[in-house]
């Protein structure tokens, strides 16, 4: 999610504005072009916070499962981290290799889950509020 606002919110605006330049004659023009495309690309941002916050707004509404899922995910890759860093070292047990994939994922899913865990907080009082 931060990558596309990211890239939405910064390469893409930057390399659409500077490419205006070119385009427009005078300053009053290409300013009033930069303004619509800045708003149109603001909406589409606002549009996608809202699908995602909707997601996770159901999410939470939903049986244990949905709402347990990031939770559990989370504490198998701590004990596998936990695992291959202690336990099996100090008991010589084997130790799997983990690829890079395995804590690239990870990252993703820490990052998921902080978003996650926040917009449920945040999605309890957005349905208080429409009550």
């Amino acid at each position: 999610m931060k990558k596309i606002i990211e890239f939405f919110g910064g390469n893409v605006v930057k390399d659409v504005l500077s490419g205006l330049d070119g385009l427009f004659t005078s300053k009053e023009e290409q300013i009033k072009a930069e303004n619509v495309i800045k708003k149109i690309l603001a909406e589409k941002e606002l549009e996608l916070q809202k699908m995602q916050t909707e997601i996770i707004v159901t999410e939470a509404k939903g049986n244990w499962i949905q709402r347990s899922w990031r939770p559990v995910l989370m504490l198998a890759f701590g004990f596998i981290v936990i695992y291959v860093k202690f336990i099996g070292p100090l008991f010589n047990l084997r130790i799997p290799e983990l690829e890079m994939e395995f804590w690239e994922l990870l990252k993703i899913g820490i990052g998921g889950y902080v978003v996650g865990r926040s917009a449920e907080k945040i999605s309890k009082n957005i349905t208080i509020n429409k009550k």
